[in-house]
This record gives structure tokens, sequence and C-alpha cells, in this order.
């Protein structure tokens, strides 16, 4: 790299950290598991920013109901090594002669938008009518930000938590894996060749727990099951050890060639290498987040399902960093000050039972907002849909009355009419909770989209707790 380039990068950097001290950029984490609607929510999010000069749909924005948004574009940034988040491609998806669902992410991806808007403080004013206000978005698989809670935990801590959760789920898995690692000798070395062969039984068994409907818990690591450019390196050859007695006790006195020494430094090495850089890149200079959840796949699949997300969900936000925000943590050392917690695809269910479905996802995280809210940080809860693809319509089920959704089945391509089931306002013992039956479709994206801003459920009121206070 020149001297000129490095001045110039240099000097970009310096204005970076000035704005954020200033409050003109802000940084948002969008974080999710797998399936959650990471691309929809952020081509929405953009789509809606973009027409904000002629879009009615956002009431609850402040600062674009007053007509102080003047405009907003997408800007290019200085981090060349990530590639920009795929706006146009989403949007061709979604618009297209065959409509689909954008495609889900398979690696790291970043936005940049910049936003014009008239000063509203009647004392700023007299400087400066205009400002701007700089965001930026990360887009990542939902499967690395598993590996994020890795960090709090020895190798040792990992295999007894992965023990307990194989314990929890019982023989419903077939593993060739199980087999082989109670046959390890863990004391004595063990060929490279063997590592990996073994290494890619416990790959192929927690894949095999994604494809079966059980993503929400923590076998980790993530890129286990989507590794990118990582696929094939002998990074990812490591695996968790379950024999109790091993993991009672003390390694100092082993061999450093040992299976279980060797174990435990690739795992320490994939913290330190893979894990801790994506995290400080991504994430440690974060001022605003979102967690999207998806509920109702929970709902489908049932009380230990609802465990597992439950308990993925609460060690993930232990890994943020939450507390009050000022000019100068801004620049040097930024937490996160708002927290919202959304439960998507509120269009796949009907109206009346929004307030429901935000009351489930509150109960559910409840512990873990009680943590975070004792840092003083604001934090709401809400049933949003990044891309409205259903209506709401009254009809008949089981003889009564009731209101529904109307939409295309993602899986037959057929228009129907649904009733999901009634969700329940309180928290449900695991005895009640097999006497709920719940059947929420996956809908496509319809045929008649002919507005260039994307319907949505209650994304006027993400931005405003997002972004909102930024516009003075």
């Amino acid at each position: 790299m020149s001297d000129k380039s490095s001045i110039k990068r240099l000097l970009s950097k310096a204005e970076q950290l000035v704005e954020r001290g200033v409050d003109k950029r802000i940084r948002i984490a969008v974080t999710g598991l797998s399936g959650a609607g990471k691309t929809a929510f952020i081509t929405s999010f953009m789509n809606q920013l973009l027409h904000i000069v002629d879009n009615d749909q956002l009431p609850f924005l402040r600062a674009a109901k007053e007509g102080r948004i003047l405009a907003t574009k997408v800007s290019s940034y200085d981090e060349l090594h990530i590639p920009e988040f795929k706006y146009k491609q989403s949007l061709d998806a979604i618009f297209g002669a065959q409509p689909k669902w954008p495609a889900s992410t398979t690696g790291v991806s970043q936005a940049q938008l910049d936003i014009r808007y008239t000063i509203k403080n009647e004392w700023l004013q007299k400087l400066q009518k205009h400002s701007h206000l700089t965001i930026d978005i990360i887009d990542y698989p939902g499967e690395w930000l598993l590996d994020l809670p890795l960090l709090r935990l020895s190798f040792k801590d990992w295999s007894m938590q992965c023990r307990e959760l194989l314990e929890q789920s019982g023989d419903v898995l077939e593993s060739s894996w199980r087999e082989q690692s109670a046959q390890m000798i863990y004391q004595k070395p063990l060929p490279d060749e063997e590592v990996a062969e073994v290494s890619s039984a416990y790959k192929s068994f927690i894949k095999q727990h994604f494809s079966q409907q059980q993503t929400y818990n923590l076998l980790q690591p993530g890129r286990f099951i989507l590794p990118g450019e990582l696929s094939g390196a002998p990074v990812l050859d490591f695996f968790p050890v379950l024999d109790i007695d091993i993991l009672s006790s003390d390694w100092s006195s082993l061999s450093e060639e040992s299976l279980i020494r060797t174990l435990e430094k690739r795992f320490n090495y994939y913290k330190k290498q893979i894990v801790e850089p994506f995290f400080k890149e991504y994430f440690e200079k974060v001022d605003r987040q979102i967690l999207l959840v998806d509920c109702l796949e929970v709902l489908n699949n049932g009380y230990q399902n609802y465990r597992n997300m439950q308990f993925t969900l609460s060690e993930l936000l232990k890994s943020f960093h939450y507390g009050h925000s000022n000019w100068l943590k801004r620049m040097f050392s930024p937490s996160i000050d708002k927290l919202l917690i959304a439960a998507t695809k509120a269009d796949h269910v009907p109206p009346e039972q929004h307030r429901d479905l935000e009351s489930f996802l509150q109960k559910m995280l409840q512990d873990s907002r009680n943590d975070i809210q004792y840092e003083g940080i604001e934090l709401e809860t809400l049933a949003i849909s990044a891309i409205k693809v259903t209506e709401a319509v009254m009809a008949e089920h089981q003889g009564q009355k009731l209101m529904c959704v109307k939409g295309v089945e993602l899986s037959s391509g057929e228009e129907i009419i649904n009733y999901p089931g009634k969700l329940s306002s309180q928290a449900l013992s695991k005895d009640a909770w097999q006497e709920q039956q719940y059947d929420f479709v996956d809908f496509a994206i319809p045929g008649n989209l002919t507005s260039s801003i994307l319907p949505h459920i209650r994304m006027d009121k993400v931005l405003q707790f997002l972004i909102g206070d930024k516009f003075r």
C-alpha cells in the first residue's frame, strides 16, 4: 500500500470517528438466526428509506411525517474487502416475473446509506439548515452468529454444553459420530487424517440437526454448517468430547500430542483466529441492534424447539455490549444503547393476534430482557413484517367466523386462507404446550406487487426506534 493511500485511509478513519462522535454516523447490527429473515429485513429497511420522499407508509417515522427527510442514497464505504449487500438482486427476485424470496445469506456483505435531512433544532438551524446521517448495516449468515457465545467458553465448557444439549434432545437422530467419539482414547495421539474423519462425522451430525427443524441449538461451530471460505481448512477439524470421565479429569499432565490437547488447541485457535476477528470487525462498534426472531417456526415445532431457541437467543444476547452512550464512547468504545427484539412474519398471523405474538416473545426472553434493561438501555419488542405478503380476511373455521390470513402458500403455489391457531398470551408449561395445535404456513411473494415500495407491517416503528432520534 502506498504512503498516499495509507494517509487517505487514516484520514477516512478519522472522519468516521468524528462523525460517530457528533452523532452523524450509526452502525446497526441486524442479528438473527438462520431463517429469521435478515436479508428480507435489510432489503425492506433500505427500500423504505430510498423511497422516503414519496413513501406514505411511514406514519410513525416522525422526521418523515414532518417532511424533514429530504433524500436517501446508497453510498460507497471504505471497507473494500467486504462485498456490497445485494439490494438490487433482492428486489429483482421480489419483483421478478416469478417472484421469490431473496436468496439466503452465505457470506458477509455491507450496505451504507446516506440520509440528508432538515435540522429541527432552531438554534442549530442558525448555523446549518441541513445535515446528514450515515447508516452502516452488515449482513452475514445466521449460522456464524451461533459462534459468538464460544468467546466466553473454554473447550471443556463447550464440550459440557454440547453434552447437555444432546442429552436434552435424546436419541432422536442416529449418529455414527457418537459411536466414534465413544471409542476415542483421548489421552493418546491420533493422526490428523483420523481427527478430520471424526470431525467430518460431527459436521454431518449437526447439519442433520439443522435439516430436521432443530435449528435453534448451540451445537456449534456455525462454520461447520456453513464454512464459507474455510471449507476443507484444518481449523475446522475438531469436535466436542462427551466422555464425562475425560471432562472431569485434569488434562495438564497429558502430552501436547494427545487427542484431547489437540482438540483443545484447535478449538482455541478457531476462537482466536476466526470468531474473535469476526466479532471485532462486525459487532464491536455497533450502536443499535435489532434481533429478528421467527417465533412461528418454533410454535409449529413444539416445546423442545421452544426451549432450544430460548437458550440459544439468551446466550447470544450475552455476547454484545449494552449501555449508555455519549460522544466519547461513540468514538472510542461504543456500546449498544437501543435494542429492538422483533417477531418476524407478523403478516402470517391475523392482526388481532399481533399483540399476543409480541407477548410470547417478551416472555420467552424475559430473563435476558431484564438483564439488558438493568444496563439502562432502551428496549422494545414488536411484531413486524419486513415484506407483507398476506391480507387479513374473515372466514369460517371449524364452524366459527374467525379472522384468518390469505396468501400464496410457498410449498404449493396455491392461494389459501389459513387460520394458524390462537396464540396464548400467557407462558405455557410443557404439558399445556402439548395441547396447543398450531398450523403456521410459509407464504410466497405474490405476483401482484405493483408499487416499487415494499408493503410492510410496522417498519416505520422500527425505523423510528432505531434511527428516529438522530434527526434532530
